[in-house]
């Protein structure tokens, strides 16, 4: 599992070692092929993703996550993974397999042998590999109680603008996920409203919360099959690393000749997770 608040840390990172942008017009040297389709597949033209705080809990397919998962009500489980800097990881080698599920849950049994196309880099931001393998990312969170301390009305944006809840000393929130940029969801008398973190941090027990997270794709396996990966299972194979930081938006399949670059930059924001981790969210 996962804390929500690592995922924004990592935006810290991206003005430091990280991989050059690869070059849009081979720059010398060729782009690995994707290995779910033939090299040279036309793709459909699509919108940009939008930045990960301004997806919403529903599935762009209306797939009903929640039922598919089946974690308990104490969980909440929505589309799409949190952070300003989504996480990810990238597969270095070739024949890398990794046990998957059929299901989006821990306790389901991890007796899919999944094996991974090298190069393959399953981040939320790289449209090309997304579509070609319909990848889908979810996340469940345990919902954790947040207790107002007083009496404060707080700004939520709504359809039509932005509006203002007024809360009570003793009310309390349901905090269900984190977004990206301080916000979060959170459910306030059986509604779900995107809060700032910030707003709650000095007038509730906001401060104390420590958020556990499952982060899950499904993926396409060389072979045919599908099956859905754990995150913490996924980069705790030897030759697969967090995804690197390019840039906010851009996630592609990285190069051949780029591999050992990844290898120790994945491996270096892996022990900047873990360390953080270990210091817990105030550090």
């Amino acid at each position: 599992m996962k804390k929500a608040w690592i995922l924004a840390l990592a935006g810290s990172l991206a003005a430091c070692g990280q991989p050059a942008d690869t070059p849009a017009d081979g720059g010398g040297s060729t782009p690995a092929p994707l290995e779910s389709e033939a090299p040279g597949a036309d793709m459909p033209d699509s919108e940009p993703i939008a930045s990960p705080y301004e997806v919403t809990e529903s599935a762009p397919d209306d797939t009903d996550y929640a039922a598919l998962a089946g974690y308990p009500d104490t969980w909440y489980v929505s589309y799409g993974w949190p952070g300003e800097y989504p996480a990810g990881f990238v597969v270095l080698e070739q024949g890398v397999t990794v046990n998957g599920r059929a299901r989006p849950n821990p306790d389901a049994p991890a007796n899919v042998a999944c094996t991974l196309p090298q190069y393959a880099n399953y981040q939320i931001w790289n449209r090309e590999r997304v579509e070609r393998d319909h990848l889908e990312f979810i996340v469940a969170s345990k919902v954790e109680p947040v207790v107002m301390q007083v009496d404060a009305n707080i700004e939520t944006p709504g359809d039509e603008g932005m509006q203002v809840l007024e809360l009570k000393a003793g009310d309390v929130l349901s905090y269900l996920r984190y977004l990206g940029e301080g916000f979060a969801i959170f459910r306030v008398n059986g509604q779900e409203y995107t809060i700032n973190e910030a707003e709650l941090r000095d007038i509730s027990s906001m401060s104390a919360v420590s958020l556990e997270e499952d982060q899950w794709v499904e993926v396409a396996c060389i072979g045919g099959k599908r099956a859905w990966l754990l995150y913490d299972d996924a980069i705790a194979q030897d030759d697969i690393v967090p995804s690197p930081i390019v840039g906010f938006g851009e996630a592609s399949d990285i190069y051949p000749d780029e591999v050992d670059k990844v290898r120790a930059e994945g491996l270096e924001l892996e022990a900047f997770q873990n360390g953080a981790l270990d210091e817990g969210p105030d550090e």
